[in-house]
């Protein structure tokens, strides 16, 4: 028996491996340094904030499609029609409250994000584990002994890499303060994209829908906050960017807004249809971007991620470890144990009818023996 072998592929793998491209793209674009934009948080914030909006322009498609469906498919039954408004009113009661809850979360840690961008310890690192704590919490997704080993072992990469660059000796003696709102912004991240599988799963809200209302809510309270930032904060510079506004900032913000609107649908998709965990993946694959300069420090982070990627898809169940029993309770030989139970259950209750209609056979043969 092989050590290592696939585990299950199927088309739930398309948005991973599309967002890894995208991410990967992405952080190719931040190593640009002919722009302003990197250096204006807010503005660059209000970029990535209308990728997010820009899903209305599917949602509406959909939305449209949907509504000529439902015209050519009225319900007839009165009182079944209205159960089924009734039970509308409620999702979208309850629905309304987690988007608003998604979206408050989200602007939070955007704030955070843009307080504590000049740190460079690797806090990312921390959203699997800060994910798989949430998601336990509030979908009771169990934790086996492959999580517990690849999680323990990226956090210690991570860790090792932060030590060897000396980004975290820097920011605990000089940046202390944002390295805690750094990793508070990264718990809330990962809250955010559990909540949201909670919202698109049990509230029955697309990822067009939820990646519009997230993007509507918090873009325009950017818009509002950027009146203030000009003329109290001075946080952005806006005169220096739009005095030097050209043409190659354009494509930069083009740039940007592509690759995040499809950071943003990959990921949403990816939590919906497979665990926010899996999202995880395409960070680490676009952090390789950063080091394709492959300078002496550049190859050893870059073989450290290389690992923490395999050490992502063990834990994702998208490779299975055949040794310690580290794929014993992986989902596929969950569910290959739990349909050999079945099938073992069925072939007994089989035998027992069976043997009951041998018996109910002989019975008959001794009343009609009797009876002659």
């Amino acid at each position: 028996m092989a050590f290592i072998r696939l585990g299950n592929l199927n088309k739930n793998l398309i948005p991973i491996v599309i967002g890894c491209v995208v991410c990967f793209l992405n952080r190719l674009l931040n190593l640009y340094k002919g722009t302003l934009l990197f250096k204006n948080a807010i503005l660059l914030n209000i970029c990535i904030t209308f990728s997010r909006f820009l899903a209305i322009i599917p949602y509406i498609i959909l939305k449209i499609k949907s509504k000529q469906n439902s015209d050519l498919n009225n319900i007839k039954n009165k009182k079944l029609k209205y159960i089924y408004i009734n039970n509308e009113q409620k999702i979208i009661k309850g629905k309304r409250k987690f988007l608003l809850l998604s979206g408050t979360i989200y602007l939070i840690q955007q704030n955070f994000y843009i307080a504590s961008m000049n740190v460079k310890t690797n806090s990312w690192i921390w959203t699997l584990l800060f994910t798989a704590i949430f998601y336990y919490l509030l979908f009771k997704a169990q934790i086996y002994r492959h999580h517990y080993l690849s999680a323990v072992l990226i956090l210690l990469i991570g860790i090792v890499i932060d030590l060897v660059l000396g980004n975290l000796q820097n920011d605990i003696m000089n940046n202390f303060v944002f390295l805690v709102l750094k990793f508070i912004q990264q718990a809330l991240f990962s809250l955010y994209n559990v909540l949201g599988k909670y919202v698109m799963v049990k509230k029955f809200v697309s990822v067009y829908e939820f990646s519009t209302f997230i993007g509507a809510f918090v873009l325009s309270l950017l818009l509002i906050f950027v009146i203030f930032d000009y003329y109290f904060f001075k946080i952005d510079d806006y005169d220096e960017y739009f005095s030097n506004f050209n043409f190659m900032e354009l494509l930069v913000i083009f740039g940007v807004i592509f690759t995040q609107f499809g950071i943003n649908l990959c990921s949403l998709f990816t939590v919906k249809d497979d665990s926010p965990c899996h999202m995880f993946i395409m960070f680490v694959f676009g952090q390789l971007a950063y080091y394709v300069n492959f300078d002496e420090n550049s190859i050893f982070v870059f073989i450290c991620l290389i690992i923490i990627l395999f050490l992502s898809l063990i834990f994702s169940e998208i490779i299975e470890l055949n040794f310690l029993g580290l794929s014993y309770n992986t989902k596929r030989n969950i569910t290959e144990r739990a349909r050999n139970e079945d099938d073992l259950l069925i072939t007994k209750c089989d035998t027992i009818d069976s043997k009951n209609d041998k018996d109910e056979n002989l019975i008959e043969l001794n009343e009609n023996y009797t009876l002659n």
